[in-house]
């Protein structure tokens, strides 16, 4: 895939040189992979991840997580992602009464401590819902968090998702439409 780039940011496939600086700045450090992928994980772990990731690009064309990267010196400060959701127990608003199972489109993101608070992840995530709409033309994105992660919930706010609790009220989903173009129009 070829990398999307931002006014300050590069979001590219990751590659094996990446190893150290993600374990680094989101599986080592509690309090990002506690909320990203449920607990840290080992440096083996994460280069089993990475050699995963390195590859899902090509096989699918369309999804998968990119590595983020500054320009300017080209430090890598998290990812970003476009992933299946299987839709086990939200109801969508449109749709009270779910068809469960429905696979869907989670738009993720995870960036280490330091750079939070400084619009990277809204940047990148700006440029990867463009890419979801206007290149794959995708009806619409979900996004999911902990009820108790209030900086993630606020950034899915600011990029338009739609704000909904699940059914049994344990956890936190949101939706984004694309109004870009009509429904019958969309690849999903």
């Amino acid at each position: 895939m070829k990398p999307l780039e931002t006014e300050r940011l590069l979001l590219r496939v990751f590659c094996t040189g990446d190893l150290e600086d993600v374990y680094r700045e989101v599986y080592s450090d509690p309090d990002v992979a506690n909320f990203y992928c449920g607990r840290t994980k080992t440096r083996e772990e994460t280069q089993e991840w990475l050699a995963f990731r390195t590859a899902e690009w090509g096989y699918t064309g369309s999804f998968g997580r990119l590595a983020v990267a500054r320009k300017n010196d080209r430090a890598l400060l998290g990812m970003v992602g476009l992933d299946a959701y299987v839709n086990n127990f939200a109801r969508f608003p449109d749709d009270p009464a779910p068809r469960f199972n429905d696979v869907e489109v989670e738009l993720s993101f995870a960036f280490g401590k330091r750079y939070w608070g400084q619009g990277y992840a809204f940047e990148a995530s700006q440029a990867l819902i463009r890419f979801a709409f206007e290149d794959r033309r995708l009806r619409r994105l979900v996004g999911g968090a902990a009820l108790e992660n209030e900086r993630s919930r606020r950034l899915q706010e600011r990029l338009g998702f739609r704000v909904m609790l699940t059914a049994d009220g344990g956890g936190y989903i949101t939706i984004l439409e694309n109004t870009l173009i009509p429904e019958k129009e969309t690849g999903l």
